[in-house]
């Protein structure tokens, strides 16, 4: 998701934030409250109010593929995108987990941190279904939540991938910018959905 944000620094810079500065915006950041209402939206029904996008593709089939997808968003690799920086591909995933990646953006860098609010790690006879949400912070100038989920359906043996976010424009450059700041959402999805079907079929 473009949250473009940090707490009490401009949300914007000229140049990629360095790991001290990331560190810095996580360590401002952790008691932050979400900036958001309702938190968990992105289970259900997606709430009114605000912008929604919603996209999924097979990645997949079988069991092998099914591995392949899970340890790939467990090591963070939708965001492995050439405009992207993520901090700490490590970084475990459950609840409140902080996640802190730079995005490059209408000609310049932002920080984005995020908190985990729902993880989903289930498995039956004919199901399995992995994921997780995470939700933007107080000084964030999108304001919502995102959600990646991979499901597992033994009767067909489709591996899907989704993600489900909502949001509002907050910051004066990013309302401004409207249709080109949706746009940019869109393309992260689209673009993760891309990477978590490559690490699928990387044999």
């Amino acid at each position: 998701m473009s949250t473009l944000a940090t707490t009490t620094r401009s949300p914007f810079q000229v140049f990629a934030p360095s790991d001290a500065e990331v560190a810095d915006a996580i360590a401002r950041s952790g008691r932050a409250p979400l900036s958001y209402n309702p938190v968990g939206g992105t289970v259900g029904n997606l709430p009114v109010g605000f912008d929604h996008d919603v996209q999924q593709a097979v990645v997949g089939h079988g069991a092998k593929d099914w591995a392949r997808a899970v340890s790939a968003l467990r090591r963070w690799q939708q965001f492995d995108q050439p405009w992207i920086r993520f901090h700490d591909p490590t970084t475990p995933i459950v609840p409140g987990a902080m996640v802190a990646f730079a995005s490059w953006q209408y000609g310049l860098w932002a920080l984005n941190v995020c908190r985990v609010v729902d993880v989903v790690d289930v498995e039956d006879a004919a199901s399995a279904r992995f994921g997780f949400s995470y939700g933007t912070l107080a000084g964030h100038t999108v304001a919502g939540e995102e959600r990646f989920e991979l499901r597992w359906d033994k009767v067909t043996g489709d591996v899907t991938f989704e993600i489900r976010k909502y949001s509002q424009l907050r910051h004066w450059l990013v309302r401004a910018l409207g249709p080109l700041a949706r746009y940019t959402q869109v393309r992260f999805s689209r673009e993760a959905i891309a990477r978590v079907r490559g690490a699928v079929e990387a044999r």
